[in-house]
């Protein structure tokens, strides 16, 4: 089973919250750095004016308070809530006044991106306006996702006029049917409440804001896989106490004098090697991983002492494959990602790496997606953002 730790660290003058995964071996299989002051608007929802409407890049530009102005592509606006129109037509207009939230913040020169597509997130399940269809989380086995699907479907049948649809989350599998439905049902009334309000208030007010980032962080954390939960802050465990009541049975607040918490798990040392380019892989062969402004580039190499065998190359390649889907999801990298991995002699080596890699960025719990691979053994991935990579947020400081 594996172990989760949450804990404050100190980088230079600055406060950190991290959350950490870790197997049984006590090796890093999830990693987020969160810092502790931050002014982070990632989720909020709030009331947006319309400032400019831009159809040759198929945009509009919002402002969500006085100082901070942000990206409204065209493709986010999907049945827009409108708390004030200044005309009667349905497109956007200069002026008019609509929820918006923030998916993702601002970064260096970059304004925040903001949808219209608006989603809020309970305990076990997350209700979104994007689409209006009833859901179950494909990582529950079949027989008790049917089930689910089947009670779900019975619970919302008498919301015939929704606008909204409901996905279960995979931490509900083995949750009663009573708290699931209770879940449910204060997420509804939770939207139906903020529409309702929303259309008094004034252009800029903030309507929902979002938890703590490792709330939310453990909100869409599978606890099947996970035994117990570490933290060495009392302030950490009595907000994880008072967000999450249904995983105190796992939660430990680690007070050991003689050995930290930091310690026991090296987080440190983890994390000095989450920043380096190199990282050596047991074959004695390394990856340098080059974050670059656009995209990122992943370059496989043999060491010294391997042979230029085929079948030794090809067990490189495979053992490479896992650790870059494991660097990704650790160092939050997200864009464009190549890969440039040794050339091997036949296509059905290039057709298994290929499986490999799927198979490895298959286990992130960030949308991520391998696209193709060329003559050259240069794949291309893609991995969607949703935070600051780890790079970003300490090259800030």
């Amino acid at each position: 089973m594996n172990r989760l730790a949450i804990t404050e660290i100190v980088k230079g003058k600055t406060e950190y919250l991290a959350y950490i995964m870790l197997d049984e071996k006590r090796d890093f299989i999830d990693f987020q750095l969160y810092e502790k002051a931050e002014k982070t608007r990632l989720n909020d929802i709030v009331i947006a004016r319309v400032e400019n409407i831009l159809p040759n890049i198929k945009a509009a530009f919002v402002r969500i308070s006085e100082d901070e102005r942000c990206f409204l592509p065209f493709g986010n606006i999907k049945s827009p809530v409108f708390t004030k129109k200044q005309s009667e037509k349905k497109d956007l207009s200069i002026g008019d006044e609509l929820l918006v939230q923030v998916e993702r913040d601002a970064v260096k020169t970059k304004e925040a991106v903001v949808t219209t597509k608006l989603t809020l997130s309970g305990t076990y399940s997350v209700l979104t306006t994007d689409n209006e269809s009833l859901g179950v989380s494909k990582k529950i086995p079949d027989e008790k996702r049917k089930k689910l699907q089947s009670q779900l479907q019975e619970w919302m049948k008498d919301e015939t006029d929704r606008n909204y649809g409901i996905v279960i989350r995979t931490n509900a599998e083995e949750v009663q049917e009573e708290k699931l439905q209770q879940d449910v049902c204060s997420l509804i009334q939770k939207y139906h409440h903020m529409i309702d309000t929303a259309v008094h208030k004034n252009a800029f007010t903030q309507i929902s804001k979002n938890p703590p980032g490792y709330i939310s962080r453990l909100k869409s954390t599978d606890f099947q896989k996970i035994d117990q939960i570490y933290t060495d802050s009392k302030e950490i465990f009595h907000t994880i106490q008072e967000e999450l009541p249904n995983i105190q049975d796992r939660l430990v607040l680690y007070q050991d004098e003689k050995l930290s918490l930091h310690a026991l798990y090296n987080i440190e040392g983890n994390i000095d090697r989450l920043l380096a380019k190199r990282i050596w892989l047991k074959s004695g062969a390394n990856i340098i991983i080059e974050q670059l402004e656009t995209l990122t580039v992943v370059d496989v190499n043999t060491g010294k002492n391997i042979s230029g065998k085929t079948e030794t190359l090809f067990k490189v390649n495979m053992e490479a494959a896992v650790e870059v889907a494991r660097q990704l999801r650790l160092r939050n990298i997200s864009g464009m990602i190549i890969v440039d991995f040794i050339n091997m002699d036949t296509k059905e080596k290039d057709r298994q790496l290929m499986e490999m890699l799927k198979q490895e960025v298959a286990k992130d719990p960030v949308r991520c997606s391998v696209i193709d691979i060329t003559k050259l053994g240069l794949v291309e991935i893609t991995r969607k953002k949703v935070y600051r990579s780890l790079k970003e947020i300490l090259e800030t400081k």
